[in-house]
């Protein structure tokens, strides 16, 4: 069966590639907005934050029951890239950068407070007492002792949390304003 002649749907009114003045320039200004919304400094901020409390906790959790450290690492990732998406309001690759850069050494931290809490519960020392006994050399060790490829399989699960929670999540029609405006600059 052949069909010739323009096909149309009753009701459907055929869709113009173009877009008129008014529509451009309200997608300009709904591009500005969203980019004008960032707060690059309250993501960084906040990511240090998020990066030293999940640290902390990656230790805590880790030290108690050895076989989660695959979720604490990505516990590391989901924190720090939640708090910074949400504070930061992030849409630019950069925020999406310093927290795969601070998961990354979140994971390092935590690895290290994981043999500080060891150290804390063998010796009955305050954290304080196990970092100020053992020269920076020892402490740098530590963060990097005892890792295998399954750990980094699973900071890898972190960066990439962290990476995709970064930035805040954009609708179809605000990626197509950002798009727009990208093409005019």
């Amino acid at each position: 069966m052949t069909h010739s002649g323009p096909s149309t749907f009753v009701g459907i009114q055929p869709h113009s590639a173009t877009m008129d003045d008014d529509e451009k320039q309200k997608n300009y200004e709904l591009a500005e907005k969203l980019i004008s919304e960032q707060n690059f400094t309250a993501a960084v901020i906040t990511g240090a934050i998020a990066m030293l409390l999940a640290a902390v906790a990656y230790g805590i959790i880790v030290e108690a029951w050895p076989i989660s450290y695959g979720f604490a690492a990505a516990g590391v990732g989901v924190v720090i890239g939640f708090s910074m998406g949400f504070l930061g309001r992030g849409i630019s690759m950069k925020f999406s950068i310093v927290a795969a850069v601070y998961t990354i050494a979140g994971c390092v931290l935590g690895n290290l407070f994981v043999k500080i809490v060891n150290l804390m519960q063998a010796t009955a020392a305050s954290p304080i007492d196990v970092i100020q006994r053992n020269p920076l050399p020892v402490l740098a060790q530590w963060s990097v002792s005892g890792l295998s490829f399954i750990h980094l399989v699973f900071w890898f699960v972190a960066v990439f949390a962290a990476v995709f929670l970064a930035k805040r999540p954009l609708s179809r029609a605000q990626r197509l304003a950002i798009g727009m405006l990208e093409l005019r600059a």
